[in-house]
C-alpha cells in the first residue's frame, strides 16, 4: 500500500494488557476487577493519535510473526496507520505490557519489550 508519510513514529508497537478495579491494592491482595487487552506502545500511542489529527504516521518498530503480532498488524492498516516498515521475524514474539491499576492509577508494572531491544538494530 502506498502512503504519504506526515510523520515517522520509531519504538514500541505491542499489547497493552491493564487490569483495573476501583478498590485501594496492596501487596498480595486478590480483588475483583477488570482486564482488557488494547494495542498500545509508545510509537504507536503517537501514531493512533496523529491519525485523529488526520495526519499520515509510519510505524518503525518490531512485531513477531505470530497471531499477536499479525493482530496488531491488521490492526494498524484498519486505523490507516502505515506498518509496511514494521520489522517482523520468527526469532522473537510480539512484546506485552502488563500493568494493575487501582483507583489512584498505576500500582505496578512490567514491560516485555526485549523483542524491541534485541532487534533495535534491524529498524
Amino acid at each position: 500500500m502506498v502512503y504519504e508519510i506526515d510523520a515517522i513514529c520509531v519504538g514500541s508497537v505491542l499489547w497493552d494488557v491493564i487490569g483495573r478495579t476501583d478498590r485501594p491494592i496492596s501487596r498480595g491482595d486478590d480483588v475483583g476487577g477488570y482486564i482488557k487487552r488494547i494495542p498500545g506502545g509508545v510509537a504507536f500511542n503517537i501514531a493512533q493519535n496523529l491519525i485523529n489529527l488526520e495526519l499520515n504516521p509510519c510505524l518503525l518498530g518490531f512485531l513477531g510473526n505470530d497471531s499477536e503480532g499479525d493482530e496488531l498488524f491488521s490492526y494498524c492498516q484498519n486505523e490507516g496507520i502505515n506498518a509496511d516498515y514494521i520489522y517482523r521475524s520468527d526469532n522473537f514474539r510480539t512484546d506485552n505490557y502488563v500493568a494493575i491499576e487501582d483507583h489512584g492509577g498505576v500500582v505496578a508494572a512490567i514491560a516485555d519489550a526485549h523483542s524491541l531491544e534485541a532487534v533495535g538494530y534491524e529498524i
